[in-house]
């Protein structure tokens, strides 16, 4: 049940709304309520999640739905529009596969049906969860990872930048650093207090805590500023992945499934300012991918290649985009993602 909380939560890292006849006209109905939300899961461990999201442009309902142990790659969510007694639409992944277009539907007394199409039907029932007593946050600063597991159990070695458990009981995790080429591990903080110079520390949670890895730059001739900022990031059904180039460049590469079949690419590249975290870019290159049913890459044309904009950096592992010339583009947020062995 430990592991399910932990779960959950890195799955919320994941979280996503008339008839009449021609003789005798009838006013239009309202579609029935949407009441069924939370956490369900099937026979096979699969997972599926409802929350109605109050704090977006447009409040609505998102969907996640994970059927397999990946977070990333087996993972799919975002809004999804009532039709009628269902909702119904496409599922972006978190990893890199195409998107899924369900349809979820009530099932008996509680349950909930996901089929997917011209995919599997899945069949779903209320998961009981405890109330976390306790929520545990992982954190770094500087460049490098760690790895967290529950002390007695199996080892994830899972490399994070940032995580969260709830536990509903007191528990003891072991938490490893890793730090990245040329940076070396220098302490654990524990809230904003020093708490060990061991690079593996067992700390038993018992109320919430919130623990930092901290990392130095060990030397070397330059380092490039964005090697803070590399890695994978998610912003609903698009994601990014932000690497170095020479002294102080970003390459950053963002995609955005617009349908099972269809993906569009943006190449920037730009130079990191220090003071403001801020790559403006121009002669970004927008493509537009077209997979076939069976995975394989049918085409692929260039839309323009003269965009411009920004990316501001945060200090929370987070980014802003804004693309000149993009609709997509209007100042989405990015959070940054686990990073696997």
């Amino acid at each position: 049940m430990k592991k399910l909380l932990s779960l959950l939560l890195a799955l919320c890292m994941i979280f996503s709304l008339a008839a009449c006849g021609e003789k005798q006209e009838k006013p239009e109905e309202a579609p029935a309520e949407w009441t069924r939300q939370g956490f369900y899961m099937d026979e096979n461990g699969n997972m599926l999640s409802v929350t109605w999201m109050d704090d977006v442009d447009e409040p609505g309902w998102y969907v996640g739905f994970m059927n397999g142990e990946d977070l990333m790659e087996d993972s799919y969510g975002g809004m999804l529009p009532q039709e009628g007694g269902a909702l119904r639409g496409e599922l972006p992944n978190g990893g890199s596969r195409a998107a899924i277009k369900v349809t979820v539907s009530e099932e008996g007394e509680d349950g909930l049906q996901l089929v997917v199409e011209g995919g599997e039907t899945y069949h779903f029932s209320p998961l009981e969860t405890e109330t976390p007593v306790a929520t545990l946050w992982v954190n770094t600063e500087g460049y490098g990872f760690f790895t967290c597991s529950e002390q007695g159990q199996e080892s994830d070695d899972t490399l994070w930048t940032s995580t969260q458990h709830g536990i509903a009981e007191p528990t003891s995790f072991v938490l490893t650093a890793k730090p990245g080429e040329d940076w070396y591990f220098v302490k654990w903080t524990l809230n904003g207090e020093d708490y060990s110079t061991d690079e593996q520390i067992t700390l038993e949670v018992a109320e919430d805590a919130d623990v930092v890895a901290v990392f130095d730059f060990a030397g070397g001739d330059v380092q490039n500023p964005v090697m803070n900022f590399i890695g994978d990031y998610q912003c609903d059904r698009a994601s990014a992945h932000v690497e170095c180039i020479g002294d102080d460049g970003a390459q950053i590469t963002i995609k955005w499934g617009g349908s099972a079949w269809e993906l569009a690419r943006w190449e920037i590249v730009g130079a990191l300012d220090l003071d403001t975290l801020t790559v403006d870019y121009s002669g970004c290159t927008k493509s537009i991918l077209v997979y076939g049913d069976d995975g394989e890459l049918k085409s692929e044309d260039v839309e323009y290649e003269d965009g411009t904009g920004k990316i501001v950096f945060h200090d929370d592992g987070t980014f802003t985009w804004h693309d000149d010339k993009s609709e997509y583009g209007e100042d989405m947020l990015f959070e940054w993602m686990p990073v696997g062995e």
